[in-house]
């Protein structure tokens, strides 16, 4: 069979791709609490007894596999936060958990919704990401979710990309065959395991001033 026509479904990661982070969690506690009068250093000391926190939890794939999981992480490191700069202040701990919340922090590259319109047309459309619940819920803050048959995100798996499992399973979720499928994703390493799994992989490094239109043009050469 001709592989243009044998292709029939493209697996998109999510960051660096389709969507990006506008504004970082701890730049976004940094410039609210310099914003409320909080001394920089106290900040600093805050934000690196977060990142210890973050550790912690992020280190083990199972310590968030459900929203509940990552919402125990996230108050955790905002308590820990608030109890260097202001201890006890809890409605200052609620503030950053939410201004700071990722899911609306996330943007759609300039060509993401041309592309996917015009692919939808074409092909079934999947997601495959390392990400938690908060970009998950990105698909419906952004009114992307549509697109895609499937989103597997791989907290919910417990398992991450490049492990060989999580693209067997959305193989599995999406019914497809590794030859039916083309994937692209920011990351060599993600998209040297789809060529070993037999899925034909694209790297889309946006540093270098490629974007969607250049994964189109390749999908026409195929």
């Amino acid at each position: 069979m001709n592989p243009k026509q044998d292709v029939n479904t493209i697996i998109f990661d999510a960051g660096g791709v389709l969507i990006y982070i506008n504004e970082f969690r701890n730049t976004v506690v940094n410039r609210v609490l310099l914003s409320l009068g909080y001394e920089q250093n106290k900040i600093d000391m805050a934000l690196e007894e977060a990142k210890k926190v973050d550790k912690a939890y992020c280190s083990e794939i199972e310590k968030i596999a459900s929203w509940e999981d990552e919402k125990k992480w996230l108050m955790k490191r905002y308590e820990v936060i608030t109890a260097i700069v202001d201890q006890g202040n809890h409605e200052l701990r609620d503030k950053l958990s939410f201004l700071a919340f990722d899911t609306f922090q996330y943007n759609l590259y300039d060509e993401t919704l041309e592309v996917l319109e015009r692919l939808n047309n074409q092909y079934d459309l999947a997601v495959l990401s390392n990400a938690t619940a908060s970009l998950d819920w990105s698909f419906d803050f952004l009114d992307i979710r549509k697109y895609f048959k499937e989103v597997v995100i791989s907290s919910y798996e417990k398992c991450e990309k490049p492990n060989r499992k999580i693209y067997e399973i959305v193989l599995e979720r999406m019914n497809k065959t590794a030859s039916q499928c083309v994937f692209i994703d920011d990351k060599i390493e993600n998209v040297e395991m789809a060529n070993r799994v037999g899925i034909k992989g694209f790297h889309l490094d946006r540093k270098c001033g490629m974007d969607l239109y250049n994964f189109e043009n390749m999908l026409e050469k195929l």
